[in-house]
C-alpha cells in the first residue's frame, strides 16, 4: 500500500470517528441545556408590579362588599400558570380590596348580607364589613391589598400571606 494509500484510509477513518463523537456531542448538549433550563428557577424581576384589572369604577356601588374575581400569572420555578382568585370590594370604603382569604387556615371567606359580616365556613371565624377581626380562631382581620385607579379600572395588586400569624408576613 502506498503512502497516499494510507493516508486516504487514515482520513476515512478519522471521519468516521467524528461522526458518532459529533452525535455524542449534540446529544449531550441537549441533556445539558434541558437540565440547566429545568432546574435554573425562572429569574423574575420581583421589583416590578403586576396589577390585574378588578372592574371599571362604575360598576363599584352599594354599600355591601362586592365579591370579584382577578387572574394573575403564577410563577413557580420555570412555570407559568394562570390563576383565579377572588376578593371583596368595599365601594362604600374607597373601594378598599380585601382577600377572601381566611388568614387562619387559608379557606375563602364568604359575605353574609343578614349579619353584615364576612365569616369563615372552616372554623368559624367571622369579620366585620370592613375587614377587621370579630370572633374566631383567625388572629387578625382580612389582608387589605394594595389597590390603584388605571384608566377607569380598578386594579389590585394581589399578595399571599402567612396564615395563622397575627402580622401580615408577605409570601415569598
Amino acid at each position: 500500500m502506498s503512502a497516499d494509500e494510507k493516508l486516504n484510509t487514515q482520513s476515512r477513518r478519522s471521519f468516521l470517528l467524528l461522526i458518532p463523537i459529533t452525535i455524542l456531542g449534540g446529544m449531550f448538549a441537549s441533556v445539558a441545556s434541558a437540565a440547566f433550563r429545568f432546574l435554573r428557577p425562572r429569574i423574575v424581576n420581583e421589583s416590578a408590579e403586576t396589577w390585574s384589572d378588578v372592574a371599571q369604577l362604575s360598576e363599584l356601588t352599594g354599600q355591601s362588599p362586592l365579591l370579584k374575581k382577578i387572574n394573575i400569572d403564577h410563577v413557580t420555578g420555570w412555570a407559568l400558570t394562570k390563576q383565579e382568585h377572588q376578593v371583596y370590594v368595599l365601594p362604600n370604603r374607597d373601594n378598599q380590596v380585601l382577600s377572601a382569604i381566611c388568614p387562619h387556615e387559608g379557606c375563602e371567606v364568604a359575605w353574609e348580607q343578614d349579619s353584615k359580616r364576612f365569616s369563615c365556613p372552616c372554623h368559624e371565624s367571622y369579620f366585620s364589613a370592613d375587614g377587621a377581626r370579630l370572633t374566631g380562631p383567625a388572629r387578625r382581620g382580612l389582608d387589605p391589598l394594595p389597590r390603584r385607579v388605571q384608566d377607569g379600572k380598578l386594579q389590585v395588586q394581589f399578595q399571599s400571606f402567612e396564615n395563622n400569624a397575627t402580622e401580615q408576613i408577605k409570601r415569598a
